[in-house]
Formats: structure tokens, C-alpha cells, sequence
């Protein structure tokens, strides 16, 4: 054998020793899986926003049909009852008005979606004004002074985040959202 031969069989001989270890056929042991496989992403299931009340629904259908009994209507010419409700409208509140032909007897509601503390600034100017605090018939309902208006005496409260005004406290009971 020449010098050089002895070297590349030695080789050759580890190569082969290598090369044993490696087959072709599949391996038998299972293979080990992804710690987490990749999930597939779908979109978080979301819900229509809530529409906001109108005129149409912001009431019981009980209180519909006693307006209606009473021969009161929705009134598109709608102007608010007062300072009070002056003051929810400039802030962006719906408000209803129905009212009788020929005839003083209406219905005034307001509906302001605002912040606690937005209420917290508004209930101080109110009973700094002469409103007064009440529990009925829900837990911190102001009620207008005497002086407020002639023919009636206004409600507000505020709940959940929403500001109510109605003409009369009675009438809170019958909010749609308060019931």
C-alpha cells in the first residue's frame, strides 16, 4: 500500500461509519410537534353597536298608548321645556316633544348620553338653581323648582351613563331604558 493509501482508507472508513447512521427509511419514533401550532386568527365576534333611541322608541309601549289615548303626538316643531332641557339639547340630546292640538298638554323627554362626571358638573349647577334631590322614583332624581314652568314640574336623573329630563317625574318610569 502506498503512503497515501493508508489516510483515504482511514477516511473512507470514517465516512462510512458516518454515513451507517444515516438511512432513508422513515423513523419510526414520532416526531416531535410544534409546541404550539399556529392558530388560525379570526376576528373577535363583535356586536353591532347599540342604535340610540329616538322618538319612536325611547318610551314603553305602555306610555305610546297612553299618549295616543290622550290624543297626544309626536310634534316635529319640538322646543325644549325650559333652561334645563335648553342646556341637554345644546349638548347634543334627543329630545321629544308630543303634544295635543289646540291645547297646552304635552309630553317633553330628553336623553343626553354623557359622563359621570359631566352629570357631577350639571346636578351642582341644578341644585345650586333650586332643583332638589330626591330617591323617587329612581336614586338621585332632581326635581325643578316650582318656578321652573308654569304648567310643569321636570325630572332629571341620571343613569348609566345617560342623562334623562321629562316633564313631569311620573314619567321617568315610563323611559324605555329606565324600565
Amino acid at each position: 500500500m502506498n503512503r497515501h493509501a493508508v489516510p483515504i482508507a482511514a477516511a473512507s472508513l470514517a465516512l462510512a461509519a458516518v454515513l451507517a447512521g444515516c438511512t432513508t427509511t422513515p423513523r419510526t419514533d414520532p416526531s416531535p410537534s410544534p409546541a404550539t401550532s399556529p392558530a388560525t386568527l379570526s376576528p373577535e365576534p363583535t356586536t353591532a353597536p347599540e342604535a340610540e333611541p329616538t322618538c319612536e322608541d325611547v318610551l314603553v309601549q305602555a306610555e305610546y298608548d297612553r299618549l295616543a289615548s290622550s290624543g297626544l303626538t309626536a310634534r316635529q316643531d319640538a322646543f325644549p321645556l325650559g333652561q334645563a332641557m335648553i342646556d341637554l339639547v345644546d349638548d347634543g340630546a334627543l329630545h321629544c316633544i308630543w303634544a295635543a292640538d289646540q291645547s297646552d298638554v304635552a309630553l317633553w323627554v330628553a336623553r343626553l348620553p354623557e359622563s359621570d362626571e359631566a352629570w357631577a358638573a350639571r346636578q351642582s349647577e341644578l341644585l345650586a338653581a333650586g332643583w332638589t334631590e330626591a330617591d323617587e322614583p329612581f336614586t338621585g332624581t332632581l326635581t325643578a323648582p316650582p318656578d321652573y314652568d308654569a304648567n310643569y314640574q321636570p325630572a332629571m336623573v341620571h343613569v348609566d351613563g345617560v342623562t334623562y329630563f321629562v316633564s313631569t317625574d311620573d314619567v321617568l318610569t315610563s323611559v324605555a331604558d329606565l324600565a
